[in-house]
């Protein structure tokens, strides 16, 4: 009987899914973060839980330390990933962004909790140093100033034709007519 298996199988047979899982995990641990469909983003957030539990223990047995290598691909990612693993407050989540413009699929992204790179960081550091003014606003165009702790995010917001809007309602729709 077939009971109470929850795999989630995304419209593939088992080998082509473990492996699109497999790289969708490397690309999460190797960027901190991925932009995918609800469904695989559920999927692959499971996956990646798993695994920071694993690393996250004191000892790692050569075992596991094989097993991580063959998802992850390298040693180096691993080593990576580990360093991340023995962080506090370490997980992983989804956050829903919206629809794709051609099919209307659900996208989400799926980031890893307190996954700093340090070149991000020193940037913010030499911006905040330098002082840098933000750019002045153009004719049409608004600029959507954001404070928070690192410094100024800036948003272009654009005005929109009757056209655009009516595009943009369509795609909404469930449908896409």
């Amino acid at each position: 009987m077939y009971k109470r298996v929850n795999v989630k199988k995304l419209g593939r047979k088992k080998a082509h899914r473990e492996l699109l899982i497999k790289n969708q995990i490397r690309t999460l641990f190797k960027h901190g973060i991925l932009k995918t469909t609800t469904v695989r983003a559920k999927a692959v957030k499971a996956e990646a839980q798993s695994l920071v539990y694993k690393l996250s223990k004191k000892e790692i047995s050569l075992n596991i330390r094989r097993k991580m290598v063959s998802i992850l691909g390298s040693g180096e990612l691993l080593e990576k990933t580990i360093k991340y693993a023995k962080k506090k407050d370490t997980g992983v989540k989804v956050i829903k962004t919206g629809f794709r413009a051609g099919d209307n699929a659900e996208m989400s992204k799926v980031e890893l909790i307190n996954f700093a790179d340090k070149k991000k960081e020193q940037m913010t550091e030499k911006t905040m140093k330098k002082g840098k003014k933000v750019p002045k606003a153009k004719k049409g165009i608004k600029v959507n100033k954001d404070i928070d702790k690192k410094g100024i995010q800036e948003s272009i917001i654009t005005k929109e034709t009757k056209s655009e809007r009516k595009s943009i309602e369509r795609v909404r729709t469930r449908s896409g007519l």
